[in-house]
């Protein structure tokens, strides 16, 4: 007659014997995925449970999962679109698409440790993002593309991806990244020291002292020479930032201070003309130059731990990059990026 104790270590075996097949089938998979580079249907299953870095930056995981679902958003986003009417098409099927694809999910995986260190920061500075201000934001964009349903099925149609999708994959990460950014200008050291010289430059302008002689004296880049005259330019030339105070300014009247991705700025009109139908301004300007997101996200890459362990990629720490293995795609890509501005694959 079986006793309960006998149930007992019954179960525990029965429990002990699942937990080593689960266990295996986790190091199965880990072998597929790193040592193979394999995604199969084992492979989609169990990523989606467990979560197996595609890198990690400074101890937190970007999982293999996200990296391949959005891979497959990509995909699926070049081969729903119609590109017949440029004369262009994407195959990923052929030999050259595989490699092309590779590309792509380098790139995105770049991406994804962008915002990775981006969301970090932020979260270090103390911004925190609710759920009532992302909805806030995506309800904001859904007003400025169109209407809820014309975006869901079109995340649906081209990404295969849903609302939440959109949420976490688009709009997250865009609101840490302006939330960020804002915070930056605030309080970086380098931001403050360009907006107190941009500003002598406006104090000096208002007691009316000659635009050009400020310009050399405070302009940055190219704007240095020539005491800032940069030379006639039609509206749709400039920047947004440039262009929008350019419209509003009378001929010799010098602009308040500008702020566009480059900088700061302040800009005068010397002459305007019509030209071929359109009406082009001659510009002076004294710029002073802002680090981007770029320059703030090379030097975040430097100073953080970063590894990709995936197959057939690897995290380059002296140039701060992702970078193929296999030397035969390090070649197709540069031919790629030098050699083939007209592959659609490329241009977005």
């Amino acid at each position: 007659m079986e006793t309960n104790g006998d149930k007992k270590i019954k179960l525990a075996a029965v429990a002990y014997a699942a937990a080593l097949i689960v266990f295996a089938v986790i190091v199965f998979v880990a072998v597929l995925i790193y040592g193979f580079g394999v995604n199969n249907r084992l492979v989609k299953a169990v990523s989606r449970v467990v979560p197996y870095p595609a890198a990690i930056v400074d101890w937190e995981f970007i999982s293999f999962s996200d990296l391949e679902n959005d891979t497959e958003a990509v995909k699926n986003f070049y081969e729903k679109q119609d590109f017949s009417d440029l004369g262009l098409r994407v195959d990923f099927s052929t030999a050259d698409g595989k490699k092309r694809l590779a590309v792509k999910r380098k790139n995105i995986l770049s991406k994804l440790i962008e915002n990775k260190l981006i969301e970090k920061e932020a979260r270090k500075r103390g911004i925190i993002l609710t759920e009532e201000m992302i909805d806030q934001e995506v309800e904001r964009k859904l007003r400025e593309w169109g209407s809820e349903e014309y975006v869901k099925n079109n995340m649906l149609n081209l990404y295969d991806w849903t609302m939440d999708d959109f949420k976490n994959k688009i709009v997250k990460p865009d609101i840490y990244r302006d939330k960020l950014f804002a915070d930056i200008r605030e309080t970086d050291q380098s931001f403050r020291a360009a907006r107190e010289k941009i500003e002598k430059a406006r104090m000096e302008l208002k007691d009316r002292q000659n635009f050009g002689e400020i310009a050399e004296k405070y302009s940055e880049g190219e704007s240095a020479k020539n005491k800032g005259d940069l030379g006639w330019f039609n509206y749709g030339q400039m920047l947004p930032e440039i262009s929008e105070a350019a419209g509003k300014l009378k001929k010799e009247e010098a602009s308040e201070i500008i702020e566009s991705p480059l900088g700061y700025h302040i800009i005068t009109i010397e002459d305007k003309k019509t030209e071929d139908g359109q009406e082009k301004v001659k510009i002076r300007q004294i710029f002073v130059r802002t680090p981007n997101v770029g320059d703030w996200l090379s030097e975040k890459e430097k100073n953080a731990k970063i590894s990709v362990p995936v197959k057939g990629l690897r995290w380059n720490g002296e140039i701060c990059e992702i970078e193929f293995v296999d030397q035969e795609l390090k070649d197709f890509e540069s031919d790629l990026i030098n050699n083939s501005k007209d592959d659609i694959s490329v241009l977005f």
